[in-house]
């Protein structure tokens, strides 16, 4: 073993430093792929001696994330194929030579995992999982041995499945030039969903480009990458025009977008006029403290995520996905929602959809000082001051509390469950 990873490293340095002529790029990366199996292959048989004469106090997967600084799922796993596979004489060869590379050793762990204590032959079994690697590739490989799991012990699918959601999240993150990036594992009954989604609208916007001679995306979106991204953005405009019976789910539509009022004075487009608080000169009864409200330059949207969007890219308000929302361009305060004006009926007991996406959009989170809990909470609309005394449903009468704090609020005395 040893002496493959120096005769590999030495035609590495030899690439590296031009030795051997003209430097070959990709020849540079199949040696530096060919010193990697090495060394993954080296590095399972020595943890396999170490484990067997007791070399590490704790395990040698304590002394991996101890020593090597591997996370612990990393460390485990590694450690478990090293004992499964790393002493097996009919891998020896293939791992000193690093004929293997991770993903291979781990389909043919998986393998022995499954035939261990059932009286199947593994040398047969590790046999046949490498020619099927070989044969019909590392995907459809894998696929057997989950064949072969859920034959030899019935039930490991569900198990493994209900493994799998537990692991599952979804994580979203702004990128420093303002894009998103979302990271995301699911399980593979609902990763299989989102994928046939996916694949579903990819496909079918690439056949009317090609047999059709029609065009239904952005210029911009060429590639099957890009493609993927426009048909994810696409679920979700669905999602959001959908009705509340296809989304099993009572849902208000929210606000995706602000912008200043003089950015909308077309005909098709001008929200119509709505009230305009003035705080100087009426700031109306038990005004809550307001944080200020955020600037959008001219010729700019605002997202409800904080992004600046180009204006002249959103939908017309006429679009029932439009949720774009006007604010006053001197006071930052919002003033209609696609065109309607948010404080039309003062009168009204209850905030209207619209108020709320406005309270929203103003203030973020519950307006409790020291609390964060965020619109995402389902936050009420509360009145500063009481509707049953003559307090107006607008957007200057009311505020955001989360529901503990808005009991607080009616009920000063009562103590919250822990």
């Amino acid at each position: 073993m040893q002496q493959n990873l120096e005769a590999a490293a030495r035609e590495v340095s030899d690439l590296l430093t031009g030795e051997s002529g003209p430097v070959n790029w990709l020849e540079l990366v199949r040696q530096l792929d060919v010193v990697e199996r090495i060394a993954h292959g080296g590095k399972l048989q020595a943890l396999a001696r170490a484990d067997g004469e007791k070399s590490a106090r704790a395990g040698i997967g304590a002394w991996l994330t101890a020593e090597l600084g591997y996370g612990n799922s990393r460390a485990r796993g590694l450690a478990e194929e090293a004992r499964r596979i790393g002493t097996l004489p009919e891998l020896a060869e293939k791992l000193t030579a690093g004929q293997l590379n991770q993903d291979q050793t781990r389909v043919v762990d998986r393998a022995v995992k499954a035939v261990n204590d059932t009286g199947i032959d593994a040398t047969e079994t590790i046999t046949e999982t490498l020619e099927a690697i070989e044969r019909d590739g590392i995907t459809k490989a894998r696929a057997r041995i989950r064949v072969l799991e859920e034959t030899l012990a019935p039930g490991h699918v569900k198990d493994l499945n209900t493994r799998q959601r537990a692991r599952c999240f979804l994580r979203t993150a702004e990128t420093e030039e303002g894009m998103v990036r979302i990271d995301a594992l699911l399980d593979a009954q609902r990763g299989t969903l989102l994928r046939a989604a996916l694949d579903h609208l990819v496909s079918g916007w690439i056949r009317t480009r090609q047999y059709d001679d029609t065009e239904q995306l952005p210029e911009d979106v060429a590639t099957v990458e890009q493609l993927g991204a426009q048909a994810l953005v696409r679920l979700a405009e669905v999602y959001l025009t959908a009705t509340d019976q296809q989304r099993g789910a009572h849902f208000i539509p929210p606000a995706l977008y602000y912008l200043t009022a003089p950015m909308r004075d077309s005909a098709a487009n001008s929200p119509a006029a709505g009230p305009v608080r003035d705080l100087a000169a009426d700031p109306g009864p038990s005004t809550p403290q307001l944080p200020e409200p955020p600037q959008i330059p001219a010729g700019c949207a605002l997202t409800v995520y904080g992004d600046l969007v180009p204006a002249e890219g959103l939908p017309p308000m006429r679009d029932p996905a439009a949720r774009v929302l006007t604010v006053d361009p001197e006071t930052g305060d919002p003033v209609a929602l696609d065109g309607r004006p948010l404080d039309a009926d003062p009168a009204a007991r209850l905030a209207s959809p619209d108020q709320r996406q406005a309270l929203a959009f103003r203030d973020r989170y519950c307006t409790e000082p020291g609390c964060s809990r965020p619109v995402t909470w389902a936050l009420h609309a509360h009145h500063e001051t009481a509707f049953k005394d003559g307090g107006a449903t607008s957007l200057w009468n009311m505020a955001l509390l989360c529901s503990a704090h808005h009991i607080l609020r009616h009920h000063p005395g009562h103590r919250l469950a822990a």
